[in-house]
């Protein structure tokens, strides 16, 4: 069974279930009883106002969808409606209040709206999982999919209509026959929430890719597609972790396959880590690059201890695993004054009066790693933060050839105290990690040589990473008031300092590498708190006025934080042009026309 979730999915499945009982074998309604909303000739009518003739500007997707349906008649409006409340039935990472918002809009264009009593309306307060920041952002491609599958759909014979929508695999089959299905995550939204025993609730392809790779000796043989990889791999693991609630997202299986690090960079850290093994996490500060190398240091050792012990022990080891995760990772905090001396030899007074040579902070961990055989151990990372604040050619030394040559010994030009030669060799189950804030120096300043050995992820501002760091936070102070109420003004916080930081990326005085990290903006968490009180009685306008203007808890982040650290970034220019740039940016923030 798949229905597992940390989220009360009770009210969903009677609206799936009413989608493919009113809208798909009949051309009913969903929110309008007796209504024949999804007939053919309403969805070719959208078809044309919306897929046929798309609105590319820069105008929010709920503006231009007025201008294209918005007209077209009320039957159109509330197909668009319904189309939004199928649309919105999944994803757990936007809010309730927000869905009903949207949905009411729209409705409204007809003169309807949206009972608050209605199951669609009940369904809207939780979700199935996350769709993440793309699914919002490509909103009218996933629409435009649903319109042509459901085109499609009514041109089956009412037979045929049957048994495909009661059987998971030809239903499946018919969606896969959609032209770009595979691209659209409403392909698995649809195939869950219709088929909840057959379909995991993951509305990503990568990430069926890699639940299959990470769990691929468990089946045996080569099943004929991804989902049902995945149900082979449930029913093994169903077998293994007897009597127990499974979710892919929960643990323990979520750590066995689920990247935490993944961000906005092309390419999944832990896949890039593993051919190259070193990287660099690099971006503005403020971005988690920290948080993203522990998380991918914990990664690089599951999956090896998964690869290793296979999935039955693995399972069973967990408490091995988990000690290695605390043993192995190994963080170095880099500063100004850390050097070659202190890496990787230096020249010490020896007990006897004299001098000798001896291991830096490298030889040292080296030996302590390979005081285990290499088959019965798992891998070490290190995690060198903020590696650019100090001269990195200079500290690593000889080791700037190892990273390449891993396994290779060299004689580094020193004699301990026995007389000696000093070697060196990196292992290759030694991965490297480095953190870099793009203000400390610029990338462009690190050598050549350097920089082809280490593959480089950008850690920009993430607007999906501010709103779920938001939302613990908010849960953690216990306000007695719902992050379902808040959660849009926050959605509208996080569009506030995305257009913050497109001004600065394109600033002549800033740029790209003085952008503000999400980590900023979450003081506002606590200002808010502080903002309502013991006793939360605002209904809205949490973060932002009537007339979208910030409240408190955003000016004082602003003032206290953002402002603060522009200035300093301002420092160089005069008086009136620093405060000319801070006042401009400041009505980005503080009075913002973006909209989602």
């Amino acid at each position: 069974m798949a229905r597992h979730t940390e989220h009360n999915t009770s009210r969903i499945y009677p609206v799936a279930e009413a989608f493919r009982a009113n809208c798909l074998l009949r051309d009913g309604s969903l929110l309008f009883e007796g209504s024949s909303v999804w007939r053919p000739d309403v969805l070719d009518q959208i078809h044309k106002a919306f897929v046929a003739t798309p609105d590319e500007g820069d105008r929010s997707f709920i503006v231009k969808f007025k201008d294209q349906v918005g007209k077209a008649g009320p039957e159109v409006v509330r197909l668009a409606a319904e189309i939004l409340c199928v649309y919105f039935l999944f994803p757990s990472n936007v809010g309730g209040a927000r869905k009903r918002q949207v949905v009411n809009e729209v409705l409204g264009w007809a003169g309807d709206s949206l009972p608050e009593s209605h199951l669609v309306s009940g369904a809207f307060s939780n979700g199935i999982g996350s769709g993440g920041q793309g699914y919002n952002t490509r909103r009218p491609f996933e629409i435009a999919f649903l319109i042509d599958l459901v085109i499609a759909w009514k041109k089956l014979p009412p037979d045929r209509q049957a048994a495909v929508a009661g059987d998971p695999w030809l239903f499946q089959e018919f969606v896969d026959g959609i032209e770009d299905a595979e691209s659209k995550q409403l392909r698995h939204m649809l195939l869950y929430l219709l088929f909840p025993d057959h379909f995991e609730r993951i509305a990503s392809s990568n990430h069926k890719r890699r639940i299959i790779k990470a769990f691929s000796g468990l089946v045996s043989t080569e099943p004929e597609d991804e989902d049902r990889a995945i149900l082979a791999i449930r029913g093994e693991l169903e077998k293994l972790l007897p009597n127990q609630q499974l979710d892919f997202y929960w643990s323990p299986l979520r750590e066995a396959w689920y990247d935490d690090s993944e961000g906005a960079s092309e390419g999944a850290p832990l896949e890039v880590i593993q051919h190259k093994k070193q990287i660099v996490l690099f971006g503005p500060p403020g971005t988690g690059k920290t948080y993203r190398a522990k998380k991918l240091a914990e990664r690089v050792i599951r999956s090896a201890a998964l690869s290793q012990m296979g999935p039955a022990r693995y399972f069973q080891s967990q408490a091995v695993i988990g000690a290695a995760i605390q043993d192995n990772v190994h963080r170095l905090q880099l500063h100004p004054a850390y050097s070659y001396e202190d890496f990787i030899r230096a020249l010490h007074i020896s007990n006897g009066g004299g001098t000798e040579y001896r291991a830096g902070y490298l030889p040292r961990l080296i030996e302590d790693i390979e005081k285990k055989p290499r088959a019965e151990r798992l891998p070490h990372v290190l995690i060198l933060d903020e590696m650019n604040r100090t001269d990195l050619s200079r500290m690593l030394g000889e080791c700037f050839s190892l990273l390449e040559d891993r396994n290779e010994t060299i004689e580094l030009p020193a004699r301990d105290g026995d007389g000696a030669a000093m070697k060196l060799r990196i292992p290759d189950d030694l991965f490297v990690i480095g953190t870099m804030n793009l203000i400390d120096q610029s990338i462009e300043q690190i050598d050549f040589a350097l920089r082809r050995r280490f593959l480089w992820l950008l850690c920009p501002f993430d607007a999906e990473a501010l709103l779920g760091a938001a939302e613990a936070k908010w849960r953690d102070l216990k306000s007695g008031l719902d992050w379902d109420r808040i959660e849009p003004d926050f959605r509208k916080l996080a569009a506030a300092a995305s257009a913050l930081n497109r001004e600065i990326h394109d600033s002549p005085l800033l740029g790209a590498q003085y952008e503000i990290g999400h980590t900023y903006l979450l003081d506002v968490v606590v200002f808010l708190r502080n903002f309502l009180g013991p006793r939360p009685s605002r209904k809205q306008n949490y973060l932002w006025n009537k007339k979208g203007e910030a409240l408190e808890p955003v000016v004082q982040v602003w003032n206290l934080s953002l402002r603060p650290l522009l200035e300093q970034y301002l420092a160089g220019l005069d008086a009136t042009a620093r405060n000319a740039e801070l006042d401009r940016l400041s009505k980005v923030l503080l009075k913002p026309t973006v909209t989602e």
